[in-house]
């Protein structure tokens, strides 16, 4: 796997819109890291995606995102993207 250092909102936008239904599917109310497209984690809290992510990966950048449950999703149309600061991982 390539590790970028820097995070291309753009793509990585645009991988979550292609995915958002299987993500919703699978990991519904979990958090995950992703890491150049690909889910490098999977934990209950945001925090510990990223740590988990950064352990494997300690020079990418982790793409950290809540899933919603469907219910949050279809009824409210709600969705959480988180991006803990660089170092906060811990």
């Amino acid at each position: 796997m390539t590790v970028q250092r820097e995070l291309n909102l753009e793509a990585l936008d645009e991988w979550y819109a292609t995915h958002f239904e299987a993500l919703v599917s699978e990991y519904a109310g979990k958090a995950i890291a992703v890491v150049a497209r690909e889910i490098v984690a999977v934990a209950d809290t945001e925090r510990e995606a990223d740590r988990l992510a950064r352990e494997e990966y300690p020079d990418a950048i982790p793409l950290v995102l809540a899933i919603p449950t469907e219910e949050v999703c279809f009824d409210e149309r709600v969705f959480v993207v988180t991006f803990l600061p660089y170092g906060e991982a811990g």
